[in-house]
């Protein structure tokens, strides 16, 4: 899935997790920066129809789409955007558990979560795990989940196994658990033989979704444009 080949319109609410996802993210996560900094997290109309459709189910609960190339503009806030789902995917209901009597969608945390900010090297994490400390420090998640905020690794104080940290993707290991939510990002140099690498190397065998986020001097498409539920923009 890329954002510049999205489906018209957006899921149904019992065809995505990311209805789930996103009240959960203005709920937890607050502003980073700015003059709203601290303030609850808000995505932006085109951010929302990409989070409902990665999210986004087959009948039986599977994955609609396995993995996601998020392909924007610099400026457009792709770090802002994965940062959030880093979070959501570390501590908040992002994997199908079973249907409520509504036949709704309902959504679990995942049970062991490893998720890697990746990057060619290791600094070139600070800026996303920056964003991601921002998002959490003096927020709701921060107190609710008990975590701790380290500078290059997120964590529960209590000990209990499930992190966020950088991972180098130029490594040729892949040490400890295996991922089960990965921002690899990928410059606009890059081809399409990259990409499948970083996706080979995001592979798990949970099932569980992957990501890449790659640069573009495309500008933004007019999906952005199109109107969207009010209980999402609220």
């Amino acid at each position: 899935m890329q954002t510049g080949n999205l489906p018209a319109g957006v899921p149904a609410p019992n065809e995505t997790l990311g209805y789930q996802v996103i009240r959960w993210a203005q709920k937890y996560i607050v502003q980073p920066d700015g003059e709203t900094a601290g303030e609850s997290w808000k995505f932006t109309p085109e951010q929302l129809r990409f989070v409902l459709w990665f999210y986004a189910i087959k009948p039986d609960g599977t994955w609609r789409y396995s993995a996601g190339t998020l392909r924007r503009a610099k400026g457009w806030g792709k770090t802002p955007l994965l940062a959030a789902l880093a979070i959501v995917e570390f501590i908040g209901p992002c994997r199908f558990s079973h249907w409520d009597a509504f036949g709704l969608p309902v959504a679990k945390r995942v049970p062991l979560p490893t998720v890697q900010i990746g990057a060619t090297a290791l600094d070139q994490t600070d800026q996303t795990l920056e964003m991601i400390r921002g998002m959490l420090s003096e927020s709701p998640a921060e107190k609710e989940f008990g975590l701790d905020i380290g500078k290059s690794i997120i964590q529960f104080k209590s000990g209990k196994p499930g992190s966020i940290k950088p991972k180098a993707t130029a490594g040729r290991t892949n040490e400890g658990n295996r991922p089960t939510f990965v921002r690899a990002p990928v410059d606009s140099s890059t081809g399409a033989r990259t990409v499948r690498n970083l996706h080979s190397w995001m592979r798990s065998t949970t099932g569980l979704a992957r990501m890449a986020a790659r640069t573009s001097t495309r500008q933004s498409s007019e999906t952005s444009r199109r109107p969207l539920p009010r209980a999402l923009v609220g």
